[in-house]
């Protein structure tokens, strides 16, 4: 199976080079990068091409739109959105891929995260936090599949809709894992981890964004879309 990796991108000079350099070196055989500018003023694309030679302009500004757009590029059977401010250790896509090897059934495979730029004790308190929070939720029976770590079988992402861009909501990527539900079954699996930023909670203002996302939580083990507006959700993302 070939595995399509996309990452869409805006501004993203200052952590794309160590975003891609982890994707392009993964120990798994079958796979491609493809990068999705959505009309960065930086050295977005530049960068990007280092890495790759599949880096594709989108015109249409909006993570959807990109996303969207690189989904149309991908060649692969299964394909992930990895965010351009997120580390992937070499062996992220082995580890996803064994697993949809083992049933067709299998449409999503996701995992949790861990923080690269807090210091060890808010590294160690994202990580237990988030993962816990998954762990309820799957003894909720609910899958919170957040975009930096969640793989799918591109025809069923396909069947199930594919991005809406309607959808102006904080979290279209848990949007879309409830529609891909119905497509199949679903892998949490604790030992996919990857590395991201806190940039949004640095930028966004600490207490504002952590009193935003606890109740973006608390929707979705309610088994609830977070009703927080896509724009306040990016204020701490670049400009």
């Amino acid at each position: 199976m070939k595995l399509s990796i996309i990452v869409p991108a805006y501004n993203e000079e200052k952590t794309l080079a160590d975003t891609l350099k982890g994707l392009t070196s993964q120990t798994y055989s079958d796979f491609e990068v493809i990068v999705v500018d959505n009309n960065s003023k930086d050295k977005t694309s530049e960068i990007a091409k280092k890495y790759t030679d599949k880096v594709y302009l989108e015109t249409k500004q909006g993570y959807i739109h990109a996303v969207i757009r690189g989904a149309k590029e991908a060649s692969g059977d299964i394909i992930t959105f990895c965010d351009a401010d997120t580390v992937y250790p070499k062996t992220w896509a082995e580890k996803a891929m064994k697993v949809f090897a083992k049933s067709e059934k299998i449409v999503v495979v996701y995992g949790t995260c861990d923080v690269f730029d807090a210091g060890f004790i808010g590294k160690w308190t994202n990580y237990l936090a988030y993962t816990s929070f998954l762990f309820v939720s799957r003894m909720l029976g609910l899958n919170n599949t957040s975009g930096f770590n969640f793989l799918m079988r591109k025809d069923a992402y396909i069947k199930a809709g594919e991005y809406d861009p309607a959808f102006k909501k904080m979290s279209p990527d848990i949007e879309l894992g409830k529609r891909l539900g119905k497509q199949g079954l679903v892998k949490f699996v604790p030992s996919l981890r990857v590395s991201s930023s806190v940039r949004r909670f640095k930028e966004g203002g600490g207490i504002k964004t952590t009193i935003m996302f606890a109740k973006a939580w608390w929707s979705m083990l309610r088994n609830k879309l977070p009703d927080v507006d896509y724009a306040e959700y990016n204020e701490g993302a670049p400009k």
